[in-house]
């Protein structure tokens, strides 16, 4: 029997921890189109990245001659503004069709104390059961509690990184870092990271050089328990796959419960090091047997012109480094319905965070076509048989486009 359910479509994750014991969906300069210098700032894409589950919103705040004084626009570029009340709006309109877990508004503010003030009086006009402004510092709060809720973070830590990642006891905060400082940080400050993460809010943001609004590989940050890995969903690309595979997860409610090792120090008090090979938990097994619906979603010469395609599959997993391997099934020539019919056997050190990403290509001579991809939580996957329907580069399902696969996952 052939089940199309891969992933269960439900919440199960306990929902009643703080808010630093989950991995948060979340999204950079949210209210960009396209690329960070040149793109016009818009609520349109605010509300695509709510209708994916998205569930943190970032917002630039400066101040404006026009716009009620305040807009919303990527500071120092020639980016295009956009109103802060129409993000407010669309934001209240669109923040719970797809997950009624809270949506946190995070807000990088450039505005003088008297705009401050004008903002939060906008903030307190709007419905006070729909947006929480309570200090999220002096409280841990948890995602059960704050359902239906938009709750709003601001203010950035300076200092020296040994500085910023120490622990207060009385106190929850929250930390920005790029995606460069978090590398440097996790070469130097590792365990140091994993303890902050324990209780407080981790944010990660891509590097400044990502002017065309690419991501970089969101394992970074996960591996040491930051739960905001910031993504620009209006980029493309395998980083991007990645991201929308994890939040898969927990019945894609835009919030992933941690791994147990991410929340808490082992019994002997240590604390977990992705960087050290662990011994194998579990053996993944994919069999790849044969693909359709290509013929029903592509023309006749969408990826040759004379002759039927040339289809193979590639089988990733992504996940710590001792776990990441990538795996190939043979080129099936000329042929809209191809049957591969191989197997794949993967090692796992860490399936917690590991990734299955599959992607379908036509080989070509000069370059490859892409023909559609996948990606899902090796934590989640159902055994057996199953259909498992194909995405285009947005990560928007195909409408036929389909493969089937065997799982079987034995732990050790």
């Amino acid at each position: 029997m052939v089940l199309i359910f891969v992933i269960a479509l439900q919440v199960h994750d306990d929902m009643n921890g703080p808010l630093s014991h989950y991995f948060m969906y979340t999204g950079h300069n949210s209210y960009l189109t396209g690329n960070q210098l040149t793109s016009e700032s818009s609520d349109e894409p605010i509300i695509e990245a709510l209708k994916q589950g998205v569930r943190v919103i970032e917002l630039d705040l400066w101040a404006s001659t026009k716009h009620g004084g305040i807009k919303v626009v990527h500071g120092r570029t020639l980016t295009t503004p956009v109103s802060l009340t129409t993000c407010l709006e669309s934001i209240k309109k669109h923040a719970f069709l797809k997950s009624h877990f809270p949506v946190i508004l995070t807000l990088e503010d450039h505005l003088t104390p008297k705009l401050q003030a004008k903002f939060a009086q906008h903030v307190s006009d709007e419905d006070k059961k729909d947006i929480n402004t309570s200090d999220h510092k002096s409280k841990q709060q948890n995602p059960r509690e704050y359902r239906h809720l938009i709750t709003i973070h601001g203010g950035k830590s300076e200092g020296c990184m040994k500085d910023s990642l120490k622990v207060d006891g009385g106190k929850v905060r929250r930390l920005s870092l790029c995606e460069k400082k978090l590398k440097t940080a996790s070469e130097s400050h590792g365990a140091d990271l994993i303890k902050f993460t324990q209780k407080n809010i981790l944010r990660i943001f891509p590097k400044g050089e990502r002017v065309q609004s690419s991501n970089f590989r969101p394992h970074l940050g996960w591996m040491y328990g930051a739960q905001m890995v910031a993504f620009n969903m209006q980029g493309y690309g395998k980083s991007l796959w990645l991201m929308q595979g994890m939040f898969k997860a927990n019945g894609g409610c835009g919030y992933v419960k941690k791994p147990e090792f991410l929340i808490q120090e082992g019994a002997g008090n240590e604390v977990f090091d992705p960087k050290i090979t662990l011994p194998v938990k579990q053996i993944l097994k994919v069999k790849v047997y044969k693909g359709v619906g290509w013929k029903s979603d592509f023309s006749r010469t969408h990826f040759d012109q004379f002759s039927p395609p040339d289809f193979y599959a590639k089988v990733y997993i992504v996940g710590v480094g001792a776990d990441c391997a990538k795996k190939k099934t043979r080129v099936k020539m000329d042929n809209w319905y191809p049957i591969w019919d191989e197997e794949f056997e993967f090692k796992l050190t860490v399936p917690e965070l590991a990734l299955l990403r599959m992607e379908v290509n036509d080989k070509d001579q000069t370059k490859d076509d892409f023909a559609g991809q996948t990606c899902l939580p090796v934590s989640e996957l159902r055994c057996g048989f199953r259909s498992v329907r194909l995405c285009d580069r947005k990560g928007k399902e195909l409408k036929s486009v389909k493969l089937l696969l065997r799982f079987q996952l034995e732990t050790l």
